[in-house]
């Protein structure tokens, strides 16, 4: 029998709850096992000076430099609607330099619990930034792309 999962409409319905809510909730399996998982937005944005990977979290920037510590918020909702399997970020973030900043190479997008998780994380175009100058992310220049599951 040929396999009934349409995995783009699944990956679509999975990333819009994981990134669009405004709301936390809590996912639950079914009978065969496993833990809840409850969704806590809303999202940070978090700047690296060292890149994490898919089994370790990045070096944060150091808040003494006019970075905020643990990130910058991503809006109330993160991400607008997937599409082919692709979200973009829905708000704009930046911060302004107090120092000059380290360079910076990673960025790494972490919820709001008490206990935060990482979601997403990746490598960006290096850079510095002097002090006294500003570093923006443009609505949609962060993407979460789960075009590959």
């Amino acid at each position: 029998m040929a396999s009934m999962t349409d995995r783009t409409n699944i990956v679509t319905k999975i990333m819009q709850a994981l990134y669009t809510s405004s709301t936390t909730f809590t996912i639950t399996p079914g009978t065969g096992g496993g833990s809840a998982f409850t969704v806590t937005p809303p999202f940070f944005l978090r700047l690296m000076a060292t890149t994490g990977s898919n089994t370790a979290n990045g070096t944060e920037l150091s808040a003494a430099t006019g970075y905020t510590a643990l990130g910058s918020t991503m809006g109330a909702t993160a991400f607008g609607a997937p599409s082919a399997g692709v979200s973009a970020s829905s708000n704009a973030v930046s911060w302004t330099a107090g120092a000059a900043w380290p360079t910076v190479n990673g960025a790494e997008v972490w919820d709001s619990a008490a206990t935060k998780l990482r979601y997403l994380q990746g490598a960006i175009t290096a850079f510095t930034l002097a002090n006294g100058n500003t570093v923006n992310f443009a609505v949609g220049a962060v993407t979460a792309d789960a075009s590959q599951w």
